[in-house]
């Protein structure tokens, strides 16, 4: 086994850590994770069952997790990480051949290179984090898990908003394709930063069990009824407000509540700077109080947003305003959500002796759930797409059964959290 790094070191390294996570940060919102990407698909011409499919391509790799762990543990996961890490930036670079592309072969050849960099891109994603996650369970001590979420989540939110304040600015003043290429050409810029400032992180030495015993012990992992509840749960939640309504809700502000495109951009900010001015605090109470409460609270707030999506006003003098609280509250609560949710798996659910495979499990978890939500979703858009009315207050659009469905699974997930008993209740 490799030798553990010492708290000590871990603390002192810790800023490298914030730096390579608001550098990662203004590469995604640039890139694949950000409005930027839905807007520049919708610009292709692309319909919604498309663009879903092309998000579901992102999460659906995670599932090569179950493979490839333990081979990354024996590797080192920090090889594994920083290797892949970088070699999806350059794929990402071929994005910006899209425009001569579509001038030269038409539509449908730009459908199929972003189809190609979507899949490269998204292989090489899920083998680094597959990496990823064991690496970061070994870098934070657990006693800070809390407070490292919350000051990680004020560099990552203060980064990505810089970055789509700038977007937001490009997108007004620059015209056709050529300013999604731009700001997707900055974002890789960036991600070449980001994965420069993850060298000094220490930790993430070769080692780890013979990969005969993995498959052994991945089912001995599944076998825990408080991990597998946790990952229902989870899952539940990433659908409902991630991987169905998160995908799709810059392109909800465009055709139903009639923003612009760089009003839509500034949505995003305020949300960012409510969950960066919050982040802390979640932390703080994550530490003190346990994982589970604050998480409670963090998802009752969640259960307000498809509430108020559903009854916006639309195409009307307050609709920016309205959007600007609505993103306000969305960033107040899934931040808190993310902090106590990733605090409780790395504190409570994962034992730091067997997190490899309780890892590999997670995240080709969350790759399977987070990939069939907006295929579903896109497919689900295209088919309500003559839905339209009223009821009260509450709109009836293409949009309204997916709001509805977000309602029902929150539901779910809240009762499914209170019966959940980790280790770190136990404990």
């Amino acid at each position: 086994m490799p030798p553990e790094v010492s708290d000590q070191e871990k603390i002192r390294r810790l800023p490298w850590f914030y730096a390579h996570s608001a550098a990662n940060s203004m590469f995604s919102m640039l890139t694949f994770f950000g409005p930027v990407f839905v807007l520049f698909l919708n610009e292709l011409g692309l319909p919604k069952t498309r663009i879903g499919f092309l998000l579901s391509l992102l999460p659906f790799t995670g599932l090569v997790a179950l493979f490839i762990a333990p081979t990354a543990a024996r590797l080192g996961v920090k090889r594994v990480f920083v290797i892949c890490w970088g070699l999806r930036k350059a794929v990402t670079a071929l994005l910006l051949f899209t425009p001569w592309v579509v001038a030269r072969y038409g539509s449908g050849a730009a459908f199929a290179l972003v189809t190609a960099v979507v899949v490269t891109f998204a292989a090489l994603r899920a083998v680094a984090e597959t990496a990823w996650y064991p690496w970061c369970q070994e870098i934070v001590p657990a006693g800070m898990r809390g407070r490292f979420n919350g000051v990680n989540n004020i560099t990552t939110m203060l980064a990505g908003s810089l970055a789509l304040g700038a977007a937001s600015w490009v997108l007004d003043h620059v015209e056709g394709l050529q300013r999604f290429t731009l700001l997707i050409g900055v974002g890789v810029l960036f991600g070449l930063l980001c994965v420069a400032l993850s060298l000094p992180i220490p930790g993430g030495a070769p080692g780890g069990a013979p990969s005969t015993r993995h498959t052994r012990a991945m089912g001995l992992a599944l076998a825990d009824a408080t991990f597998r509840r946790f990952l229902v749960y989870t899952s539940l939640v990433m659908v409902a407000t991630h991987a169905v309504l998160t995908a799709f809700m810059p392109l909800f502000m465009k055709e139903q509540v009639g923003l612009a495109e760089g009003q839509i951009l500034w949505l995003q900010v305020g949300s960012y700077v409510v969950g960066m001015l919050s982040g802390l605090g979640w932390g703080g109470q994550a530490d003190r109080r346990g994982s589970k409460p604050v998480l409670l609270m963090a998802v009752g707030l969640m259960f307000l947003l498809p509430l108020c999506w559903l009854t916006m006003p639309r195409e009307h003098e307050l609709s920016f305003a309205a959007g600007l609280a609505v993103a306000a509250l969305a960033g107040f609560a899934s931040t808190g959500w993310w902090i106590c949710d990733q605090r409780l798996l790395y504190v409570g659910i994962v034992p730091a002796a067997k997190r490899t495979e309780y890892m590999a499990l997670y995240y080709a978890w969350i790759g399977l759930v987070g990939g069939v939500g907006p295929l579903v979703a896109g497919a689900a858009l295209d088919h309500f797409g003559d839905l339209s009315g009223r009821w009260g207050p509450i709109h009836i659009d293409p949009y309204a059964p997916l709001f509805v469905a977000a309602l029902v699974m929150l539901t779910i997930a809240l009762v499914t959290v209170i019966g959940l008993h980790s280790r770190e209740e136990l404990s």
